[in-house]
């Protein structure tokens, strides 16, 4: 993956910020809103999660999961897939609790009910368009005269692992 890519790719997912976690329930695919914390370094992307929910279940069936980011005012989409796992390690944990992380789980940190979960990506999609509205609609309209593919912006495919 170039450096540029992975760098663009990484300030999109600090800008949007909450993802939507896709794992996989029997034969349905079940998607939540997650807020994680991304490790540049790594790619890892942890969030916590409470030990005993249907994601932590249906990740210990099947690590494969996805997640998904949009932004549609600054017309930004991101496609993650990779495979996630259970930890329970304190330090980790440490790191990533925060007042929201007491708020939301109703409980301290060193309770066994807390667990993070590790997303580790392997590939990557996100489409981007710094243009306005005004602008993807003249390059559509310019498209419809012209016969040219529109500039509607980036799509790129980024192997992460």
């Amino acid at each position: 993956m170039n450096i540029d890519d992975r760098e663009e790719l990484y300030e999109m997912i600090d800008d949007i910020g909450t993802a939507m976690l896709v794992t996989e329930s029997g034969a349905d695919l079940r998607s939540r809103p997650m807020t994680g914390k991304l490790y540049r370094d790594s790619g890892e992307i942890w969030f916590l999660t409470e030990s005993q929910s249907g994601k932590v279940h249906e990740i210990s069936e099947d690590t494969t999961t996805n997640l998904s980011y949009a932004c549609p005012k600054k017309e930004t989409f991101i496609s993650i897939s990779g495979r996630s796992t259970l930890s329970r390690d304190a330090d980790k944990i440490d790191d990533l609790w925060g007042p929201w992380a007491k708020a939301w789980l109703q409980c301290e940190k060193d309770d066994p009910k807390v667990a993070a979960i590790c997303f580790k990506p392997k590939k990557a999609e996100y489409w981007s368009s710094p243009a306005s509205s005004l602008v993807q609609a003249w390059e559509l309209a310019k498209s419809n005269i012209t016969g040219e593919q529109p500039d509607m912006g980036e799509n790129k495919t980024v192997s992460i692992s």
